[in-house]
């Protein structure tokens, strides 16, 4: 074959090469495939009966919530993530709990981070979870047990704490371990606050991290919010909220998928400026994975309305739990989770009122599963 002709045939090759590679990442409708976010459902079912209690929402089954994440940069500047959620009326919510029949979609984040900021500036501008404690920023699917704990439950949210506005976060470059602050300001619309007050809610988070050994790691963080009391709307009381919260953990480094073991406890005091009662509570747990898909949970906690008295916290009618006299909790779990996309889970919990000496015994079996791509859960 003559030079020439070979030429030719090579240059119409190669120049077939970028077409050929647009294809492969293009849609049918031209665009490509790089621009599109990645995005992943997550849902989890419940069986659960009770032993102390008759009620159609602790007897049966039921959907916990639906999750759809998307995640996608924006721009060389921006990354985006939205978290779409679904779950079970309640009657506080307007409208009636038909036993997991209605179902309640909301906005449980949606917000930009910035990147590549000026002196490791980190900076979140929308609806996102806010950082106080190691529980209460959790989404339904990342929870150690099937319900929160009692603590975050009466006086947070029952599912990921979450509100509007701006946070900042900063490394922290003078202490010989890792430690950042994160500061933020939002609107309020959170269930401790009064949303309709125009003062904003400012919020802080200081983390504090060590490498403990080539296994093991510690957090020591606290935590603090100041905004509204939802308690007394149109008033102008204020609530302050404090946290302290500590966690190890410990994976095997020779063994893939070895034993592993976290430990948290996490305490929480709000401080209403009316001076209703002295409440508080805490939680611990731990969970140990004891074969390779299989791990066991044990947790206890107290949730005390800090009255003399048996009765009802004001603001508080309206929870799961309700928030009278002081509330103790315990828990045991057994979870088989052969990857990151599912889990199975049978738990046993005992709730207890130490004021009028009821208690409540349930049985849960709960499915946890995660299609499509998402991004890492907090550590």
């Amino acid at each position: 074959m003559p030079k020439p002709i070979r030429f030719l045939i090579v240059l119409i090759f190669l120049s077939g090469l970028p077409a050929l590679a647009i294809a492969q990442s293009s849609t049918l409708t031209g665009a490509s495939r790089s621009m599109n976010p990645a995005i992943s459902v997550n849902g989890l079912i419940r069986g659960q009966a009770s032993r102390d209690n008759p009620t159609g929402d602790l007897n049966g089954f039921k959907i916990d919530g639906v999750e759809i994440q998307i995640t996608s940069m924006v721009d060389p500047f921006w990354r985006a993530n939205f978290n779409i959620g679904m779950h079970p009326a309640h009657a506080h919510e307007g409208e009636e709990d038909a036993h997991g029949e209605g179902m309640v979609v909301h906005v449980e984040e949606g917000y930009i981070d910035g990147q590549a900021l000026p002196g490791g500036l980190g900076l979140r501008v929308g609806k996102f979870a806010l950082p106080f404690g190691k529980h209460a920023p959790l989404h339904m699917h990342q929870f150690p047990f099937a319900d929160a704990p009692l603590v975050i439950a009466s006086f947070l949210s029952d599912h990921v704490f979450s509100d509007t506005g701006a946070m900042g976060t900063v490394t922290v470059p003078v202490v010989p371990w890792y430690a950042d602050v994160r500061v933020y300001g939002v609107s309020g619309e959170a269930a401790p606050f009064d949303a309709h007050n125009k003062n904003l809610v400012g919020g802080g988070r200081l983390t504090n991290f060590w490498d403990m050994t080539d296994d093991a790691t510690l957090e020591m963080s606290g935590s603090f919010l100041h905004g509204p009391d939802a308690h007394h709307p149109g008033e102008n009381k204020n609530v302050d909220m404090y946290g302290a919260d500590l966690t190890w953990k410990w994976i095997s480094s020779t063994r893939t998928r070895g034993p592993a073991m976290n430990l948290t406890v996490e305490a929480l005091w709000p401080v209403y400026e009316e001076g209703e009662g002295d409440p508080w509570g805490w939680y611990g747990l731990a969970q140990y994975r004891f074969h390779r898909n299989w791990w066991l949970g044990l947790g206890l906690g107290q949730a005390d309305a800090g009255l003399d008295h048996h009765e009802e916290l004001p603001g508080h009618e309206d929870h799961d739990h309700g928030l009278e006299g002081d509330l103790r909790e315990y828990k045991v779990n057994l979870m088989f989770a052969p990857s990151e996309f599912s889990a199975l889970r049978a738990e046993m919990v005992y709730y207890q009122d130490k004021v009028t000496m009821e208690d409540d015994l349930r049985f849960i079996v709960q499915a946890n599963f995660t299609i499509g791509s998402h991004p890492a859960h907090l550590y």
